[in-house]
């Protein structure tokens, strides 16, 4: 498959799969996130939301200086060709396949996973602020994978504490697509 084109669900979610399962020894949480979460009927890449397994990093003398993430080893085994290769993003392709793996922490997993199911239109909606037609307060603001209520970063280890903090019903990730969780925004007061 090109990676210009879209792969049929089924062809999409089995290079997902597969990717998932060679990063398995380095992932202590993952999940298959965006139009595949979604069941979209064509794929146009892979969206992948994990969090590193670690194991700690200990100084000459036994002092525990750091954590090393196991997921940069597997990473580096499979000799990927980054275009993009950041500390919580890395672009790559996959078996012909776009893939946007997002790095996130037990802290910011509930944000991450949320915004990176989508849809493009849904999360937009989630992190514009109410007073402009969004789902979010204007108390609060998205940042650095988490909800902001002043200098406080909210508790969002789930997706669910997500729509909590916003005041919002949940909506299922095959019903965040263009306008079908437009009738949560109804109940958003």
């Amino acid at each position: 498959m090109s990676t210009a084109t879209k792969a049929p669900y089924a062809d999409a979610l089995a290079v997902a799969q597969s990717l998932t399962e060679r990063l398995r020894p380095g992932v202590a949480r993952g999940l298959i996130a965006g139009s595949l979460r979604r069941r979209k009927v064509e794929i146009g890449d892979v969206e992948l939301v994990v969090i590193p397994k670690t194991e700690p990093v200990a100084d000459l003398f036994g002092d525990l200086v750091g954590q090393r993430s196991l997921l940069d080893d597997v990473l580096a085994d499979l000799d990927l060709h980054y275009t993009k290769n950041g500390e919580r993003y890395k672009q790559f392709v996959w078996q012909d396949m776009p893939v946007d793996l997002f790095i996130a922490t037990p802290e910011t997993w509930g944000c991450v996973a949320t915004i990176r199911t989508g849809s493009a239109d849904f999360s937009k909606w989630l992190v514009t602020a109410r007073k402009y037609g969004g789902a979010c307060p204007s108390h609060l603001r998205f940042n650095e994978g988490r909800i902001w209520d002043g200098g406080t970063a909210l508790a969002t280890p789930e997706e669910q504490a997500v729509f909590d903090a916003l005041g919002v019903p949940w909506v299922k990730p095959i019903d965040r697509i263009g306008g079908q969780w437009s009738r949560a925004d109804a109940n958003v007061h």
